[in-house]
């Protein structure tokens, strides 16, 4: 299609190089700091909203820089108010939690193997959607995410990626915060991944 692809070896590197490029008089589409990405990815909360049952009580949604939960979490708090929304992270790619517990965003290192979570920073946009609109953020270690992409097969079906099956081992956690009566809705996001990556990942972690 034209494009000209400039790769860097690790996500805290590909956001050095497009800030380097916007200085350089490159238009920078943000992948979450921006009201209008935000907004977008909002649409999802307005079909969860429209979609799921009157007895859905918590939705939960993986973090990466923020974006995706900052929307979901705007329309429903006006479509849905009663619901609860929840952030998880992989540990090694905190940067939304590293954020709520200093008071505001703050560069993070980077381990997860979750590269699509791998933010090194939030922005003050998403904090502050965070602060004041999801109920907590819990961190899940990555042999649980790749569980997590195992089980979303064997069970439901659905080609995950880690970033998605971190989202199964929080809702358990979730569940035991506010009881087996809850009903929970999980955005289940991406396919970034290969089976070959997946099955990689089992064998190291020594998971079935």
């Amino acid at each position: 299609a034209g494009a000209s692809l400039r790769l860097t070896d690790g996500m805290d590197g590909a956001f050095e190089l497009g800030m380097r490029l916007a200085d350089e008089g490159l238009t920078l589409v943000h992948p979450f700091d921006d009201p209008a990405v935000i907004a977008g990815q909002g649409t999802v909360g307005l079909e969860l909203a429209e979609d799921a049952a009157e007895d859905l009580t918590d939705v939960v949604v993986s973090i990466g820089g923020g974006g995706l939960i900052s929307g979901i979490a705007a329309a429903l708090r006006a479509r849905r108010p009663g619901v609860r929304v929840w952030g998880v992270e992989t540990a090694g790619a905190e940067a939304m939690s590293a954020a709520l517990t200093a008071g505001g965003p703050v560069p993070v290192p980077l381990s997860s193997l979750v590269t699509t979570l791998s933010a090194p920073t939030v922005s003050r946009l998403t904090y502050d959607h965070a602060a004041k609109l999801v109920e907590d953020v819990l961190v899940v270690p990555d042999h649980e995410a790749v569980q997590g992409c195992l089980d979303l097969s064997t069970h439901a079906k659905l080609w995950a990626e880690p970033a998605a099956g971190c989202l199964l081992p929080a809702a358990r956690e979730i569940l035991s915060r506010v009881g087996p009566g809850a009903h929970l809705g999980l955005v289940v996001c991406g396919g970034n991944t290969t089976l070959a990556e997946v099955t990689g990942w089992a064998e190291r972690f020594g998971l079935g």
